[in-house]
């Protein structure tokens, strides 16, 4: 099985996660408890209540043509004209116009007159209005300045910040982040189990990957595609063993659902050397109609019941394949089982119905059938057999030498009868 990295839908979260909403009258916009000359004028900060109330009342435009014209009359490079620039932002982030609206945060912010606190979350802002517009490089500058300010960042500042790390390409920095948002609640987002197994994927780091998808799977019992990613990972890591005890275990539980999945499971069960029990899982999904019951899995059935050295049920499960297909080559597989174990008989029933159907190397059925016919000192249907053999390039050479093989055994069969005949003849 292949490792499956989802990391693009999972840190594509961040872009969509943190989109601006439309502004309303919650923007903050405080006294600035200064003395002068850095306090805000009195007929500014009437202006601007104003304007805010707009803004509450969803009339955006309005409050964006009074802020230009107010923007034209404060002093320049005063706290108003940067409260003025900070509200502008905010108005033009509510039309959806990102790029004009880092531009006048960042212009408010590199005056250094808001305060502190309120610095702050514009940086905040900022950081949020880049990767929104995917500018990750530009969005981690803001985000960290305004990371170091917050005393108790809650979860979904954690994972911000992660997102961010993940999206510029630095997942071993993004990896803390994650883990401490996810270890510091009791239910966590899936979004964010998802970065950080995407993270530990792209790291390469499949042990910390399975301890994430182990994680999830604690958190989401019911998701197939988790107990199959670690599945994966454990195949990675060389753990064949506990790749097929998770499949099981999510098989048990009526987890596990994908076609590829099960029959990953099957596969494993039998190169870890119990053929027996993959076959029975086998089984079990085509009559559940988990797996169709058609001739890929047939055969794989088949094939499975031979490495467990089950004679009936491989012969039962190539006897479907061959309904199934219509064609002869199941029943040459049956021959050869029957080949193994000196049933001579049985074989060359085999071999004339695989003969009777259409066969990708007619020439191998007719040199066994001219075996098995000398095997049971049917000397002359075994030659004629191994002459049809013979008008094959695959089986030309074989059928010439079990010709000349079947000649003198027949030769020295009919010596030994004669003298038998002669001994009892002069016997009686």
């Amino acid at each position: 099985m292949k490792v499956q990295t989802y990391l693009h839908q999972a840190v594509i979260y961040a872009t969509r996660r943190f989109a601006i909403p439309a502004i309303t009258a919650g923007i903050l916009m405080t006294t600035p408890v200064l003395a002068a000359p850095d306090s805000v004028s009195p007929g500014t900060y009437e202006e601007l209540t104003t304007i805010q109330e707009q803004i509450g009342n969803n009339q955006i435009d309005e409050a964006n043509s009074a802020l230009l014209a107010l923007h034209s009359e404060v002093e320049v490079g005063s706290l108003d004209e940067a409260l003025v620039l900070q509200m502008l932002g905010y108005t033009e982030m509510s039309r959806d116009n990102y790029a004009k609206a880092v531009d006048y945060l960042r212009r408010a912010l590199e005056l250094n007159r808001l305060p502190e606190k309120v610095k702050y979350n514009v940086g905040y802002m900022v950081a949020q209005l880049y990767a929104a517009q995917e500018k990750f490089d530009d969005a981690l500058g803001f985000a960290s300045e305004w990371f170091k300010t917050l005393e108790k960042p809650t979860p979904d500042q954690y994972v911000f910040m992660a997102n961010i790390f993940a999206q510029t390409g630095n997942y071993k920095g993004a990896i803390p982040y994650v883990n401490q948002a996810i270890s510091s609640v009791s239910e966590p987002k899936e979004s964010w189990y998802q970065l950080l197994i995407a993270s530990n994927f792209e790291l390469k780091q499949y042990t910390q990957a399975a301890d994430a998808l182990r994680g999830a799977i604690q958190h989401w019992p019911n998701k197939p595609s988790y107990w199959e990613q670690l599945a994966s990972v454990y195949v990675v890591l060389d753990n064949e063993k506990r790749a097929l005890a998770t499949l099981r275990l999510a098989w048990k539980q009526g987890v596990l659902e994908k076609e590829n999945s099960v029959k990953s499971m099957v596969q494993l069960a039998i190169s870890r050397g119990i053929p027996e029990h993959g076959a029975r899982l086998l089984e079990n999904a085509m009559a559940k109609e988990v797996l169709p019951s058609n001739a890929k899995y047939l055969d794989l059935l088949a094939n499975a019941w031979v490495a467990a050295k089950e004679q009936q049920q491989a012969i039962q499960a190539f006897e479907q394949l061959a309904q199934v297909t219509g064609k002869g080559d199941p029943y040459l597989q049956i021959a050869n089982l029957h080949i193994e174990q000196a049933q001579w008989q049985q074989a060359q029933r085999a071999l004339s119905r695989a003969l009777d159907k259409k066969l990708k190397e007619p020439g191998k059925a007719w040199l066994l059938l001219g075996i098995a016919y000398t095997e049971q000192k049917e000397f002359g249907d075994g030659m004629d057999a191994f002459r049809k053999a013979q008008a094959f390039s695959a089986s030309e050479r074989q059928a010439k030498n079990w010709l000349k093989y079947a000649e003198d055994l027949k030769r020295q069969h009919n010596w030994v009868m004669r003298n038998q005949q002669q001994s009892t003849h002069s016997a009686s």
